[in-house]
């Protein structure tokens, strides 16, 4: 008992020679560790599957505002961990997806309040997150899923329907049924995956895998952080009658105008800068979002281009060794002479990578150092030696 008591919380854990995933090259300057290089590759493999994937997502992201949030076994408290995460998961969100849509909803009180509608405005969304640190009663993960399902069952049917759970406690006071509001979910097609703060709860899980959604615990604010980026990237579709069919979904691409003082139809103000719907000729605010007047999505080029690269990932690098007796991925075989060799990218010599690995891009054969292989894959989405 006595271990036990003096073992800590599981944060604690994390903080414990936290300076021991910075290193220092030769120059004196920081560098990340490899192990946290090695957890970027892993992610980007598994997103890399060859796998149908909807560019175009409505998701509700529901936070839990109740009594359990307000647990400080997080420092300085649950909910204002979770806060930032969510702020930063928002901003995270459209720069992956730009012609994708969120919403919040908020539970406390043991009911559920929308706190923002769907829309493509990411600083509305953060806005509001940052405003919801008030905590009260137990959730009601019922209510929060029926407005969920409400409105996500409006959307067009191209879309894919998503709904991501952050949940602190360990009890939801229903109303009703939530087995019915389950049959409900599958039917529309939505699907619901949590990240559980504190413990597993069984009935999370079955909610998640009654929609092919994920379910997971975070340890502590990094990790939660973590679980929050692979939302970021959208999901396999679900397979439904609608999708056997190619689908054409009808867009337009406004011009950017300024003068004269002109009424938005966004938020009812006169403005003087604005986008011209190319069919009603009303003016919206931002982009990308949905006429106000005649429904027809409005959207740029860079928006679609940047939502391209989720269908045709950026192929994996072969891994080449530099020296032998470096543990490399299965396959992988040494290439003493890409010493003397510079990286394709920042031309630096392969040689001051301490990771002692090159990535040669199997379609054009140009060779990368591990930064700039990772900053390809994750950031650029295109090969500089192919394009």
């Amino acid at each position: 008992m006595e271990e036990d008591a003096s073992s800590g919380y599981a944060w604690e854990g994390a903080l414990e020679r936290s300076w021991d995933v910075i290193e220092e090259d030769d120059s004196g300057n920081l560098k990340i560790n490899q192990a946290v290089k090695k957890q970027h590759r892993q992610r980007r493999l598994e997103i890399a599957r060859n796998v149908r994937k909807g560019l175009i997502r409505y998701t509700y992201v529901v936070m839990d505002l109740s009594r359990g949030m307000a647990t400080k076994d997080w420092k300085p408290h649950r909910l204002a961990c979770a806060s930032e995460v969510l702020q930063q998961f928002v901003k995270d969100y459209f720069d992956q997806n730009p012609i994708s849509q969120l919403g919040v909803i908020g539970i406390k009180g043991m009911t559920a309040e929308k706190l923002s509608d769907l829309s493509g405005n990411p600083k509305t969304h953060m806005e509001r997150i940052a405003a919801a640190l008030a905590v009260d009663k137990e959730p009601s993960l019922q209510n929060a899923l029926d407005i969920a399902r409400s409105s996500l069952k409006t959307v067009p049917a191209y879309g894919s329907r998503e709904v991501v759970v952050v949940y602190g406690n360990l009890v939801t006071a229903d109303p009703g049924d939530i087995f019915q509001t389950l049959a409900s979910l599958k039917r529309e097609n939505i699907r619901v995956s949590f990240i559980g703060i504190g413990a597993e709860m069984h009935l999370l899980r079955r909610i998640a895998d009654g929609t092919d959604g994920t379910y997971h615990v975070a340890v502590d604010a990094e990790h939660m952080k973590r679980l929050m980026t692979a939302f970021t990237f959208p999901s396999p579709t679900v397979a439904t009658a609608a999708s056997r069919f190619a689908t054409l979904v009808e867009m337009g691409f406004p011009q950017r105008r300024s003068g004269a003082l002109s009424l938005c139809t966004c938020h009812q103000a006169f403005t003087t800068v604005g986008y011209l719907c190319p069919r009603c000729k009303s003016k919206s605010c931002d982009l990308p979002t949905t006429c106000q007047v005649c429904n027809l999505p409005l959207v740029s080029s860079p928006h679609l281009a940047r939502s391209y690269h989720h269908l045709f990932p950026v192929a994996k690098f072969a891994q080449c060794l530099l020296r032998s007796g470096v543990t490399g991925e299965k396959g992988a075989k040494v290439f003493p002479e890409l010493v003397q060799k510079k990286c394709f990218g920042c031309l630096l010599p392969l040689g001051l990578d301490n990771e002692g690995a090159a990535y040669e891009c199997t379609t054009c054969q140009n060779v990368f150092c591990s930064e700039c292989d990772m900053y390809v894959h994750d950031s650029l989405h295109n090969c500089p030696g192919c394009s």
